[in-house]
């Protein structure tokens, strides 16, 4: 009679274990379209064994199964291009970190579904906040962890401090004087540069070469006097900047050139800028690398020119790169570090406990959260403009739901037949 009652309850647990193993793959089909989510699998053991004592001794009779733990399955899921800047996703090992806005504990997901709010914060499509470092004015990263924010929409003018310009001059173009009011006929090199005040505005100013002396020319910036304090628009003001010295080489050997040069905007700020027009003999340069002065050439002019002002920019598009940097691109044609999205890793992440929301925390068995930047520390990088599929597999959960089935249908036959067995007992009574 023990073996047959143990056969009813052998045949329960198995009953038990087939309908967690349904559970667990109804629920990885359920969300074979969830973003981020990993599947998980059902893992099964036996139960201690009945000891019997037979003709050869002590022999054992197993009594079931039972559920040993259900794994998630940290696999890497395929990506969807979005186009979406903020959606991100994990190539690798690693989670985003969020918690909900009135703080409490850091939650983890491989769901990167994020946007901004009204209050700039980054957040899931459930509400909480991104976690990472947040950039300075200047996009300098701030080294502790916070809710990622961004309520840069505008970035400040810069006032150009500093002008590097190349140019070939021909030796052979006529030795004169410059005149600013006939600067078009008193110069062989003529060429423009944009620059910006403390205001942001911009200002034209025309540079003029002139070949004052063989292997000399003179540089002047005309500027209309509109722009220059104590000027008259219309008329030009000159902006003396020095002159270049070449050898018979072609070679540059000295800048004699006014550092800084002084402009008085009008209304702004006093304008101070360095020029530099190569890499001079005299200052331990090649002579070669910026300015020349060689013949055989159309005419003397600018080859290369650079400014490190601009104007005014509002924020007009966000990036992310693989490190999880945060950047923005505003109207100006500049760009800005306005922070960076943490990512947390865990020795056992198999163990995290699940939330719900296709979050996670951690546990006593899954470690301590290990935070820091993507690329890093074993962390994986991150694919902006992406998300991160599911990574069930809806083939191998219908063969598992094909062989949970039949694991149960065949435990319950196990119950079906000691039943009758034990109806044929109780009719030896009667």
């Amino acid at each position: 009679m023990s073996g047959l009652l143990g056969s009813l309850y052998s045949g329960n647990t198995g009953l038990h274990a087939a309908a967690v193993g349904v559970g667990v793959v109804g629920d990885n089909i359920a969300n074979s379209n969830t973003t981020g989510f990993k599947g998980a699998r059902a893992h099964f053991e036996d139960l201690i064994s009945e000891f019997i004592v037979g003709s050869s001794g002590p022999t054992q009779v197993g009594r079931g199964v039972t559920l040993e733990r259900i794994e998630k399955l940290f696999t890497q899921g395929s990506f969807q291009t979005t186009g979406v800047p903020t959606d991100m996703a994990i190539s690798g090992d690693g989670f985003f970190i969020v918690h909900g806005a009135e703080g409490g504990e850091n939650q983890y997901t491989r769901n990167g579904a994020f946007r901004f709010d009204e209050q700039g914060f980054l957040i899931s499509q459930g509400g909480q906040r991104v976690q990472g470092f947040n950039a300075d004015g200047q996009g300098n990263l701030s080294a502790v962890p916070e809710d990622v924010r961004v309520t840069r929409r505008q970035l400040e003018p810069r006032a150009t401090s500093q002008i590097e310009m190349h140019a070939n001059l021909r030796p052979d173009d006529p030795i004169q004087a410059f005149d600013p009011n006939d600067a078009e006929n008193t110069s062989s090199f003529r060429t423009s540069v944009v620059m910006y005040d403390s205001l942001g505005n911009s200002h034209e100013v025309t540079v003029f070469g002139t070949h004052t002396a063989q292997g000399t020319w003179e540089m002047n910036g005309v500027v209309d006097g509109g722009e220059i304090a104590g000027g008259v628009a219309g008329t030009p003001v000159q902006v003396p900047l020095g002159t270049l010295e070449f050898d018979d080489a072609g070679l540059l050997v000295s800048e004699n050139i006014a550092q800084p040069v002084v402009i008085d905007w009008i209304g702004a700020a006093q304008g101070q800028v360095t020029f530099d027009f190569g890499d001079a003999l005299n200052d331990g340069g090649t002579g070669r690398a910026g300015s020349s002065q060689w013949n055989q050439v159309a005419e003397s002019s600018a080859n290369f020119i650079t400014q490190d002002g601009y104007g005014t920019g509002q924020l007009e598009q966000i990036g992310v790169d693989e490190n999880g940097v945060v950047t923005g691109g505003f109207t100006n044609g500049r760009t800005l570090v306005l922070g960076q999205v943490a990512l947390a890793r865990f020795e056992d992440p198999t163990s995290l406990g699940a939330v719900g929301g296709n979050n996670f925390v951690e546990t006593a068995s899954s470690g301590v959260a290990v935070t820091g930047t993507a690329q890093t520390g074993g962390r994986g990088g991150v694919v902006s403009g992406a998300l991160e599929l599911s990574n069930v597999e809806l083939s191998d959960e219908f063969i598992s739901l094909i062989a949970y089935q039949r694991a149960f249908q065949a435990n319950s036959k196990t119950i079906q037949t000691a039943d009758g067995l034990l109806q044929e007992v109780f009719q030896l009574v009667r």
